[in-house]
């Protein structure tokens, strides 16, 4: 096992994550990235996508994260993202509900309609999606 080190992942409404982890993949802007301890400090945007960690007793963890930041610290990396839920705990129904009102706003063409809210609103919820069969699936 490599070493530890702390990581905590904050929503504004809650903590999803606050423990020692061995190692984490994160959706960049410019592509996925990995995190061991002793890692270099940096900051970095994060995209909707896909979060892995390996936690302390070797379980691997997946969450859906949308937009925000990762900052790496000495023995620390804190993740402050708009929303994040662990892939076992997705509300499938909830995200098939949000993805067809995303295509339907989207197909509308209506000139209310904010095109990009949409589109951010259609990729979260096609990750979420995506996560959730993919926890089903490793069960």
């Amino acid at each position: 096992m490599p070493p530890l080190y702390e990581l905590a992942i904050f929503t504004p409404d809650r903590t999803v994550f606050d423990g020692r982890v061995g190692s984490l993949v994160a959706p960049g802007l410019e592509g996925y990235f990995g995190v061991l301890a002793r890692h270099a400090p940096m900051v970095a945007e994060l995209a909707t996508g896909e979060f892995a960690l390996a936690e302390e007793a070797g379980e691997r963890k997946l969450f859906a994260v949308s937009a925000g930041y990762l900052e790496v610290g000495w023995d620390r990396v804190t993740v402050l993202v708009d929303a994040a839920e662990e892939a076992g705990e997705i509300d499938v129904e909830r995200a098939r509900a949000a993805e067809e009102r995303a295509g339907r706003r989207l197909r509308s063409r209506a000139p209310e309609v904010d095109v990009a809210r949409a589109e951010a609103a259609l990729r979260r919820a096609a990750n979420r999606l995506r996560l959730a069969e993919k926890s089903r699936r490793q069960r």
